[in-house]
């Protein structure tokens, strides 16, 4: 997940048989021997060899990953540790596509990163995309254990497997909470922040009518509106509940609906087609690109943001004279407790045919085993692409333009807290990411796995129904009323009905093992 409001799910999952991949050796030597150790770790490089290590995640390259990978390569085996970084970056517009190519034809690659919210670490397992990685972590992973909390660990684990590494760098309870932009807000008369669906429609639609800036201040949600069901559901009476794969509605009594045939979904396509009808969101809401959206969102164009806010530098150069408390973070419905709908949003997952499993997991064990390796990996190198403040702060280095950092490994992808610096200037609105919420609540299937092999067909017919037909009227685009019934008969035909009753099955499998 990018922040927290990132991200969500679009296109159509491909689900094929996984090829065999390797990675690169430094030296062209004879072919290893394979062995397995009495912990069922099954080792491919030869004792000194040095792997090359292949990360594939979305983004784009920064301007001195080149250098910085130099210097974490020299670190890594400095230390005795015997991995080589290479990183692939896959730019966003791109991201699902390219790589379900990437696994579905066995292109050479080991690590790759997963969100929760977007394609569910579940939906991997299902389709045999990831390598469980257990006996790995058990030999060579004890600082993994000691940085990432057992509570966080159950959200990678499934039949006594573990098949990912999460990265635990926010408190989950966050999710939820929406950005208030008090300048903006003021500026057109609202005085008082939004608790109801209703009063933020009518507040967004007061900043529209009063505001006289070049750029438009849509309701920005990144990921195209996937992720806005955390801020829109609170509002509800049946909360609190989830949604998984964008598919399956479970309610806090573990029964398990169809996300697109519960009142739910029909309230938050209400609200969304109000807000597109007045022109509150992008009038391009299908089609917008995600760079169009990041830009408005570090500028803080908007009157509300699903999530906490972007760098409060880059906020200055719209508010110059702002002040922390001119973004709020707040949650519709306040009184309503808060609850960690995942326990691992984000993870780094070791692709199925990886031959070097073992080498992902001794590169994130030495990346959380002291404070140096995490600066060098995350940040870069001091002095050239940032500067230590205080004690854990820190003060990104720009290109010459005076905008792009020059190298930053993103926090919320492969952090931890233990670790995590933060800019001294950073909102209290973005501090929440990083404190626990001591009164926070987990929801009974925070750490559900549902397991789609045995209906991975209509699994993908489904999605290809949502991206086509559902999420257009989610998004407002189209009337709930005039075209819901044709879209829900296409997910029948793409068999949403035996998807639902197998995810019923392994709920209350699920529930039954928690007892």
């Amino acid at each position: 997940m990018k922040k927290l409001s990132m991200i969500s799910l679009s296109g159509l999952l491909a689900v094929s048989v996984l090829a065999g991949c390797s990675s690169t050796n430094d030296k062209p030597e004879a072919s290893a021997t394979s062995t397995t150790d009495a912990k069922g770790v099954k080792e491919t490089a030869k004792a000194n060899e040095v792997v090359t290590l292949k990360y594939v995640l979305p983004g784009n390259e920064p301007k001195d990953w080149p250098a910085v990978k130099e210097a974490i390569d020299k670190k890594l085996q400095a230390d005795g540790v015997n991995v080589k970084i290479v990183k692939e970056y896959i730019d966003w517009g791109a991201w699902e596509q390219k790589l379900n190519l990437k696994l579905s034809t066995g292109e050479e690659f080991d690590l790759f990163h997963v969100m929760n919210d977007m394609i569910s670490l579940a939906n991997y397992i299902g389709r045999g995309a990831v390598k469980d990685i257990g006996p790995e972590i058990a030999k060579y992973g004890p600082e993994l254990k000691k940085a990432i909390p057992d509570s966080v660990w159950s959200g990678v684990q499934k039949d006594g497997k573990t098949f990912g590494i999460p990265s635990y760098w926010y408190e989950p309870a966050v999710d939820g909470s929406f950005t208030a932009n008090r300048i903006m807000l003021n500026e057109a008369g609202v005085k008082d922040v939004p608790k109801t669906q209703e009063e933020m429609l009518a507040a967004m639609e007061k900043v529209m009518a009063t505001d006289k800036s070049a750029t438009k201040p849509y309701l920005p949600i990144r990921g195209g509106l996937r992720d806005a069901s955390d801020v829109l559901h609170r509002a509800y009476d049946s909360y609190p509940f989830a949604v998984k794969d964008k598919i399956a509605f479970i309610d806090k009594d573990g029964k398990v609906k169809s996300w697109a045939e519960t009142e739910e979904f029909k309230k938050d396509a209400a609200f969304f087609r109000t807000a597109y009808q007045k022109k509150l969101t992008n009038p391009d809401i299908l089609v917008v690109k995600q760079e169009q959206i990041d830009k408005q969102i570090k500028s803080a164009v908007y009157p509300f943001l699903f999530g906490t806010p972007n760098d409060v530098n880059e906020m200055k150069k719209t508010y110059p004279n702002m002040k922390d408390e001119d973004f709020t973070l707040q949650r519709l419905n306040p009184d309503k407790p808060h609850y960690r709908m995942f326990n691992a949003k984000n993870v780094n997952a070791v692709a199925v045919n990886s031959k070097h499993p073992e080498a992902a997991v001794k590169l994130l064990n030495w990346l959380y085993s002291s404070q140096e390796n995490y600066d060098l990996f995350m940040y870069g190198i001091e002095g050239k692409t940032y500067k230590k403040v205080g004690d854990r702060g820190i003060e990104y280095l720009k290109d010459t333009d005076g905008k792009t950092d020059l190298y930053k490994q993103d926090d919320w992808m492969i952090g931890n807290l233990k670790y995590i610096r933060i800019d001294p200037n950073t909102l209290s609105a973005n501090k929440a990411l990083f404190v626990a919420d001591p009164n926070a609540k987990t929801f009974f299937a925070a750490d559900f796995f549902f397991d789609p092999t045995s209906v991975k067909a209509e699994m993908s017919n489904i999605q290809a129904v949502y991206t086509s037909d559902v999420m257009p009227i989610y998004d407002g685009v189209l009337d709930y009323d005039a075209k819901s019934k044709a879209a829900i008969d296409k997910l029948k035909a793409a068999g949403i009905d035996k998807v639902i009753a197998e995810y019923q099955k392994q709920l209350d499998a699920y529930k039954a093992s928690q007892k």
